[in-house]
């Protein structure tokens, strides 16, 4: 019961916080996202922290185009909030790559865990991603495109590694 109460109590305080994603129009702060957004590295190992910072930028790519943002555009923020979570955090993407430049099995793992943690907005974002008419785009074919972004997102990693 005491537990109980000290957690309700910390929740019920105003908590600010400083990570730096969009703040209104001038949009991210990157400088702020580096100092401030720490992942808990040492207790879950860099590589789970790397799959988690692909996991939030794949879904900044998302919320930009929810948010009418244009792909270009979605994918830029996205790229600067995965550099600012790597530096921020002392990671090192090289690490992630095996020797044929292909991410590595347990990285992918638990970057795809990362990645549909936003899958209902993925969801969302399919129709802006693939630029397919609406008659193509029912529940089936939208599961199926839904179930397929993380693996696209990984292999657009993949390829940018591989210099193409």
């Amino acid at each position: 019961m005491k537990n109980l109460l000290i957690t309700l109590l910390f929740l019920s305080l105003p908590l600010n916080v400083q990570a730096g994603f969009p703040e209104g129009k001038g949009g991210f702060n990157i400088k702020k996202i580096e100092d401030n957004f720490r992942l808990p590295c040492e207790e879950i190992g860099d590589y789970k922290c790397i799959a988690r910072s692909i996991g939030i930028a794949a879904c900044t790519l998302v919320f930009g185009l929810e948010a009418n943002k244009e792909l270009a555009e979605s994918i830029k923020n996205s790229d600067l909030i995965f550099r600012a979570l790597m530096k921020g955090n002392n990671l090192d993407v090289n690490s992630i790559f095996d020797e044929n430049l292909s991410i590595k099995n347990n990285v992918k793992e638990e970057a795809i865990k990362s990645i549909n943690w936003c899958r209902e907005n993925i969801k969302l974002s399919i129709p802006k991603l693939t630029n397919l008419p609406k008659e193509e785009l029912d529940e089936r074919r939208l599961e199926e495109l839904t179930n397929t972004f993380p693996d696209w997102y990984l292999n657009t990693l993949e390829e940018i590694r591989r210099g193409k």
